[in-house]
Parts: C-alpha cells; sequence; structure tokens
C-alpha cells in the first residue's frame, strides 16, 4: 500500500471519529427532561419504562459530554443547577420542536388508523370516558388509543396527541376547543345517610365525615374564594389525590364528598345530594398538540370526544348550571327550616 492510500485511510478514519464524537445523542437529552420534570432518578426511570441504573449511567454520559453538573443528587430526589435550568429550557424547546415536526409530517396522514396518546384526569376517564369507550373501539378498529392519567405527560415520556384540562391553554400553536364545566356539590351515598343521619344544617353537614381530593387545592385554581373558605373550616378525615378512589369511597358509605353533578344521572339510586347552597363550577378544555387537528385518527378521537360531551343531551356539562334534579330522580338533602 503506498502512502497516499495509508494516509486517505488514516483521514477517513478520523473523519468518522470526529463526526460521531459531534453527533449529540438526543436521548439523554429526554432521559435528563424526564429526571428535571419529575424531580427523581426513579420516577424517570417509570415514566421512561426502564431502570434507574440505566437513567443514573446516561446522566453521567450528558454531563460528561457538556463538562457540567445538571443535577445535584439528594435523599429525596434532585435539584438543577444553574447550568440543569439552561440545559432544560433548550431540552424544552428541543422537545416542542420535535413534536411540531412530528405533527406537521404526520398532518398529511388522513387515514383513521394507528395509536392516539389522551390525557385525562382519573375521574373523568374512569365514571365517562370508559363507558363510551367500548363504542368508538367498535367504530374505529384500527385506532390504538392510548388513555393515560398521569398530569406530567402520557406513558414513556411522550407528549399526548390530545389532554382535556382544566387550565386554559397559553400556547398561542395550540388548538384548545371548550368541552364544557363541571359542577360540583356535596354527595354521600344512602348508606352513609342511613348510618349517620341526614344533616339538618350546612353546618352540620360540614361537621360530619367529609372526604378531601388533594387536587381540589389552589395550586390548580379550581376553586373560587367562597368554597376555598369553607373548605378552611372543614375538618377532613380522609385524603387521596385519586378521584376514583375518593368517589368509590363516598359511593360506599365512606363520607361526603364534593363530586361532578354527572354521577347523579349514573347513580341515582346509590347517591343522595346535600344541596346546602354550596358549589363550584369548573370548565374543561380539549387540548390538540400544535398542528395535530390536522392528523385523521386524532380528529377522529377528537371529534368522538366533543360528542360525548355534546351539551345538548348532556345537561350536567352545561356551562350554566343544571340542577340534578331536573335531569335525575336522586334525592335530594335540604337543610330544615
Amino acid at each position: 500500500m503506498d502512502g497516499l492510500s495509508e494516509v486517505g485511510i488514516v483521514d477517513s478514519q478520523q473523519t468518522t471519529i470526529d463526526l460521531r464524537r459531534n453527533v449529540f445523542d438526543w436521548e439523554d437529552l429526554q432521559i435528563f427532561h424526564a429526571v428535571a420534570t419529575t424531580g427523581s432518578m426513579s420516577a424517570a426511570a417509570n415514566v421512561l419504562g426502564c431502570q434507574q441504573p440505566t437513567v443514573s449511567k446516561r446522566m453521567r454520559q450528558l454531563e460528561s459530554r457538556l463538562g457540567a453538573q445538571l443535577i445535584v443528587r439528594r435523599a429525596d430526589g434532585v435539584s438543577l443547577t444553574e447550568a440543569g435550568e439552561i440545559a432544560l429550557d433548550y431540552a424544552r424547546t428541543m422537545q416542542r420542536s420535535a413534536q411540531q415536526l412530528e405533527s406537521r409530517v404526520a398532518g398529511s396522514d388522513k387515514s383513521a388508523t394507528g395509536e392516539v396518546r389522551l390525557q385525562v384526569s382519573d375521574g373523568l376517564s374512569t365514571y365517562w370516558l370508559a363507558r363510551h369507550i367500548p363504542r368508538f373501539m367498535r367504530v374505529h378498529p384500527g385506532i390504538d388509543l392510548t388513555l393515560n392519567g398521569h398530569p406530567n405527560g402520557a406513558p414513556f415520556g411522550r407528549a399526548p396527541d390530545l389532554s382535556i384540562t382544566f387550565v386554559p391553554e397559553k400556547d398561542m400553536d395550540a388548538r384548545t376547543d371548550a368541552l364544557g364545566s363541571l359542577h360540583f356539590m356535596p354527595f354521600a351515598s344512602r348508606e352513609f345517610i342511613n348510618t349517620y343521619g341526614a344533616p339538618q344544617s350546612a353546618h352540620e353537614a360540614l361537621n360530619l365525615r367529609f372526604l378531601k381530593l388533594q387536587q381540589y387545592d389552589r395550586d390548580l385554581e379550581l376553586w373560587g374564594d367562597r368554597v376555598e373558605a369553607v373548605d378552611s373550616y372543614i375538618n377532613y378525615n380522609f385524603r387521596t389525590d385519586i378521584s376514583s378512589v375518593l368517589f368509590e369511597t363516598m359511593r360506599h358509605g365512606g363520607g361526603i364528598a364534593m363530586a361532578p353533578t354527572y354521577l347523579a344521572a349514573l347513580y341515582p339510586d346509590e347517591l343522595v345530594i346535600l344541596d346546602y347552597d354550596f358549589k363550584q363550577d369548573v370548565r374543561f378544555w380539549l387540548r390538540y398538540m400544535p398542528e395535530n387537528h390536522r392528523v385523521g385518527r386524532i380528529k377522529c378521537v377528537g371529534d368522538w370526544i366533543s360528542e360525548i360531551f355534546e351539551r345538548k343531551n348532556n345537561p350536567w356539562f352545561r356551562d350554566e348550571f343544571c340542577h340534578p334534579s331536573e335531569f335525575s330522580d336522586i334525592e335530594v338533602i335540604r337543610p330544615q327550616k
């Protein structure tokens, strides 16, 4: 082999090495994003569907490549360094760009086949969507519906295509359609009333066994000032952050809970309403990721959601309050004069 050939081979090998060095491993950045947003290695591993040692190893690789410490490891999780805050800002921008690319490329797909990722709170998904999903599956057998209730995103770190949200959308690139309102009132089971008796006043009701959903708290800004003022006087006997657990505990005689009025239409023989002029209205929306409403299968799911929350035949979802006695035979307990 002549000298020029040897030089060419060496140059080619060096070019390959340089290219490999310059190719950024985007998966490491995705793992960092999961760690930063969930607050711990174990939570990130759960979201990503991998083992915690893998997350730790990839984090070390990323920090080594960037030459900067991104996170501080603590017993209760992780916190971001100043460099980590900067990196998270870039990671969010890059994830957003990737989602927009996926949406725009998929925009030409008009077929009603493939996976659609939907994020819905566990209460709505358990008590409303679940009863309508079998019919949707029969009508649209080509669509694989993935339903997720995790507040920080869909399984394995993938953002949902659609979500039902209680927070108005601030992203101008996303499409948000108003679905309606949930109207919350105090509910109890007939079993509970038979055991403890019907409260004679609002004060007596507030001093009975009350159940609380932690998501009702102010951080979501769902409750009005009057409800929050009353809330501060209640001595809760049970707390949970899972809507379905709260409702089932209430439905089986565990206590009184604020619940959406559509439950009166579903369980009129099991539940009673304590009508003490104490209610709260909460609006909700259907949110599409940017450009997703153009994708055939996603539009199909969005149209189905709009249909099952249609307010003409489902008065409990109207923005104006419709008393449960107008659409249900549920027993209504009012304070004694």
